[in-house]
């Protein structure tokens, strides 16, 4: 018998109740290479859009004197940390020198979107950005420094730098700072029928480390003959 066939499908056919139901764990995630999880998962669904972003984009109350009070948005670059380890919090590279960094002096209140159009996800499945399918989540809450003294910083400045390496030859002068997202309100479109709130509890809690090893495990099995057939 293909025994080692017989084992492959009976943990597919589990991760994918797994997939269905999600976990309620404080650990730490990892990106899958499988795809985003189901659509009805919306914490999960959040958790690996942030994990999977290389950017977001970022928007602030202008304090520009020619649209002082509008938004404004930016693009900047994003880690939640290594690609092995999330943690779900965003972090950034911000400089008082640009327009949102001069903006967040005065008003630290912003919202970020992150979305799989960023991805060929979207492209392989034919599905326009706009599409709510194409999920994207956006967030609210304050834009806080972290304070370099802090292991987080340590954390947060080795996780940027390794998804951007770019980042360590930008200019010093420009004295950058890493800077986190403290969630207020998470809001996910993944679907038809209109977006959905999850609470930071639930998207703190959602991981995705479970689905990853048992994802890179499926993909690894060699279905050989160990005697017989099925």
């Amino acid at each position: 018998m293909r025994f080692v066939f017989l084992i492959g499908f009976i943990l597919a056919l589990w991760y994918g109740s797994v997939l269905g139901r999600g976990w309620k764990t404080s650990t730490s995630t990892s990106t899958t290479s499988g795809g985003p999880p189901p659509h009805n998962n919306v914490a999960l669904m959040a958790r690996y859009i942030i994990h999977n972003s290389n950017w977001l984009s970022l928007a602030t109350i202008s304090t520009r004197d020619s649209i002082k009070g509008f938004p404004f948005v930016s693009l900047k670059s994003l880690s939640d940390g290594p690609m092995d380890n999330s943690t779900g919090t965003p972090y950034l590279y911000m400089t008082n020198m640009d327009v949102s960094g001069k903006d967040v002096l005065v008003n630290n209140n912003v919202t970020i979107m992150a979305t799989l159009a960023a991805s060929s996800y979207c492209d392989n499945k034919e599905y326009d950005p706009q599409d709510p399918r194409c999920a994207k989540v956006i967030i609210s809450g304050r834009l806080l420094k972290v304070n370099n003294s802090t292991s987080e910083y340590d954390f947060a400045i080795d996780s940027l730098f390794e998804r951007h390496p770019a980042m360590k030859d930008w200019p010093a002068g420009h004295e950058f700072y890493v800077a986190k997202i403290e969630l207020q309100q998470i809001l996910v479109l993944d679907y038809f029928g209109g977006i959905k709130e999850v609470t930071p509890t639930d998207y703190f809690n959602a991981q995705l480390s479970d689905l990853v090893n048992l994802d890179f495990y499926l993909r690894g099995i060699k279905i050989v003959a160990i005697g017989g057939n099925l």
